[in-house]
């Protein structure tokens, strides 16, 4: 039977997801951010209120991502790394980090799906070397010129040919 390695975080790591958590609710638009561990465990949190409900949330999210899991297996696919749930008002999304580690992005409707994919996609790259890298390694922070550049590309994507 294999052990399952614990998730340990450290502070230097914990305040880079605190600083990408910021700046992804920021360039994206979203309302209330979280990392979770996969067993529902909260992490962090980034929002412009105290969400009294986040262990909740973490717990229903992980049990959600699971289940999802298993959808892929029986579609003999390798795994599904998002889930997605529409609402009147609101939209969650939530993403695969690392092996253990979820993102939870909640947004209105007010802002594009696409605009929120595009910024969670970069964050998650930036999220996985810091959770896997090497600890005394500095991690790329999300690119000052991120925000332009996606706009960029979202509008070649979009643009009328």
């Amino acid at each position: 039977m294999a052990r399952r390695k614990g998730l340990v975080i450290n502070d230097r790591q914990l305040d880079r997801c605190d600083e990408l958590l910021l700046k992804l609710k920021e360039v994206s638009g979203s309302t209330f951010l979280a990392l979770i561990s996969t067993s529902g465990q909260p992490i962090t949190t980034a929002s412009d209120t105290y969400h009294p409900e986040t262990l909740s949330l973490a717990s229903l999210a992980a049990s959600s991502f699971a289940a999802t899991q298993q959808l892929a297996s029986i579609l003999d696919e390798h795994e599904f790394t998002l889930l997605f749930h529409e609402g009147k008002s609101l939209n969650l999304h939530v993403s695969q980090v690392t092996d253990q580690v979820l993102l939870i992005v909640t947004f209105g409707r007010e802002t594009q799906v696409g605009k929120v994919r595009l910024y969670t996609q970069r964050a998650i790259e930036v999220l996985r070397q810091i959770f896997e890298g090497p600890e005394d390694e500095n991690p790329p922070a999300m690119d000052v010129d991120f925000e332009s550049a996606a706009g960029d590309a979202m509008d070649d994507l979009f643009k009328d040919g």
